[in-house]
């Protein structure tokens, strides 16, 4: 399944302690803090037209619940497929899928895929993926 994630509305309660601080002011010790595993991926070489895959996991390493608001490519040749969770709580992680396919062209393929959460110090995390694409082999027979 291609995915792309997205949330209209989200509020938070206030946190313990502090009874009417809105969720803007909620001290970056106690925020959400998104880590992404491996944080960057190469592909290697890989033909025209070929199709790989790369699992990714999101954690939330905060004190706080970590919204993941969408998870989108660079470009076309980049699926993201994911079971992603919207919520993810305090020391738990959940997985997404990167499905590349390869054009047709020979080179080098530097892309990326942009996470946006609440995380305050880093509301867009970008995952670097690249590729070099090889032209195929011609036979003589």
């Amino acid at each position: 399944m291609t995915l792309a994630l997205a949330l209209t509305a989200f509020s938070l309660l206030p946190a313990a302690g502090a009874p009417d601080a809105p969720a803007s002011a909620a001290s970056p010790a106690a925020a959400s803090r998104i880590v992404v595993e491996p944080a960057s991926f190469d592909f290697g070489a890989i033909r025209p037209a070929h199709v790989v895959e790369k699992e990714f996991v999101l954690r939330n390493n905060g004190r706080a619940d970590l919204r993941i608001d969408s998870i989108v490519s660079s470009c076309h040749c980049a699926a993201i497929l994911a079971d992603t969770k919207l919520l993810v709580k305090p020391g738990a992680s959940t997985t997404f899928r990167v499905r590349l396919t390869a054009p047709e062209p020979a080179g080098r393929l530097q892309r990326s895929v942009l996470v946006k959460s609440n995380d305050p110090a880093q509301p867009t995390l970008e995952v670097k993926i690249e590729a070099v694409v090889v032209a195929p082999h011609r036979d003589n027979q």
